[in-house]
């Protein structure tokens, strides 16, 4: 039995194999389809991204997102229990979801356990890259307090930089309106979406896809070299092969021992931003002038 063990909720997007070895316990997300619910652990799930981006582009249904149930909630609690002296559970930005809310209602259910709950103020691969931190941690026998000392040093640090390739999604999921959107489409804009403070806020525009992948290609040996921790995301939806690039101008340009990861983001965000969005997510230093003016 080791100190601790990490529960985090299904929209982290963490790759399966990443969940094997550091034994992270999932909470499963929903994603629904009409009337159609599907569990997802991270970054697989009860329906694939094939067939949820099929879903998603097809329409006319407009997927929504759910909290996990609150059996699921205890089931991850017992489970990790069982493995471990305390429990940390990290679960998605309070200000994006009902996720601690309805966490915290349950934990009176769990008799004598030793749980905490942590707000990541992140979602989708930031909050798996926080988990992942933790998890780790974990592995090498460090204590609850070790490992919350060092989640509070690291949100603050968390980077999700996004490129939204169209507002179609947004104005779908009612974040933004018709005339916003229009007027989008009309000047070929492409925000820039980011992390504030647990809320996801907007970092600026690029005009033209060319731009955006010259963009980003600027910004990559940034994050290589701004990078705390040892693992590095490329965020992609439906984008793979500019994804490649991106990681290996990364790969090029780290100064230490990374691991750069593709991750192609799950349905749970991918239900706002829509296809053909890139992006990067590290822990460490971020500069808005990378990406709006291509400049230190």
């Amino acid at each position: 039995m080791q100190n601790v063990a990490i529960v985090t909720d299904g929209s982290c997007d963490l790759p399966k194999d990443l969940i094997d070895k550091y034994k992270i316990f999932i909470v499963p997300f929903q994603v629904i389809f009409d009337t159609e619910a599907f569990q997802l652990y991270g970054d697989s799930g009860e329906i694939t991204k094939d067939e949820f981006f099929a879903r998603l582009e097809k329409g006319p249904d407009m997927p929504t997102t759910a909290v996990p149930k609150p059996k699921s909630f205890l089931d991850a609690f017992e489970a990790a229990s069982k493995t471990a002296k305390s429990v940390i559970a990290i679960f998605l930005s309070k200000e994006l979801s009902g996720t601690i809310q309805s966490a915290l209602s349950v934990l009176p259910m769990v008799d004598n356990k030793d749980i905490t709950i942590v707000d990541s103020k992140v979602t989708a691969s930031g909050l798996g890259l926080l988990v992942l931190e933790a998890a780790k941690m974990a592995e090498n026998g460090a204590s609850k307090e070790e490992i919350l000392t060092e989640l509070d040093n690291l949100i603050p640090q968390i980077k999700l930089v996004i490129v939204i390739d169209t507002m179609e999604y947004l104005y779908r999921g009612g974040r933004i309106g018709r005339t916003k959107k229009l007027f989008g489409q009309a000047l070929n804009v492409k925000p820039i979406l980011h992390l504030e403070d647990g809320v996801i806020s907007p970092g600026g525009t690029i005009r033209g896809r060319e731009e955006v992948i010259k963009h980003l290609k600027y910004m990559a040996p940034f994050v290589a070299k701004n990078t705390i921790t040892d693992q590095i995301f490329i965020f992609h939806t439906r984008d793979i092969e500019i994804a490649k690039e991106l990681k290996e101008i990364i790969e090029q340009n780290k100064a230490n021992e990374v691991d750069v990861r593709i991750q192609e983001a799950g349905p749970i965000i991918s239900t706002h931003i829509g296809p053909k969005s890139l992006g990067f997510v590290y822990i460490g230093y971020y500069s808005k002038n990378w990406l709006l003016k291509m400049k230190e």
